[in-house]
């Protein structure tokens, strides 16, 4: 089985509105909605500002919702990282 890829460019890379942070894969099938990580496998920061965690995370079709801690404004760069659980 091969594992999905995280889309890094274009419309469809990862995106941070309000709350909520954005992923979508190139996956052959949907991902698995039902047996989703855990919010702690999760882990986002933005450098200089204030620490954002992981509250929970949704899964639909190819894409993974993170709902963070706080608001990201605009001028910040965040980065995600997933360690399997």
């Amino acid at each position: 089985t091969t594992p999905p890829v995280l889309i890094t460019t274009g419309d469809s890379g990862p995106k941070v509105t309000g709350n909520q942070l954005t992923l979508t894969y190139t996956d052959a099938s949907n991902l698995d909605a039902v047996n989703t990580a855990a919010a702690s496998a999760f882990v986002v920061s933005s450098a200089g500002n204030a620490a954002i965690s992981v509250n929970s995370v949704a899964v639909s079709g190819k894409t993974v919702t993170l709902t963070l801690s706080r608001v990201v404004t605009s001028a910040e760069t965040v980065t995600v990282s997933y360690t399997k659980p």
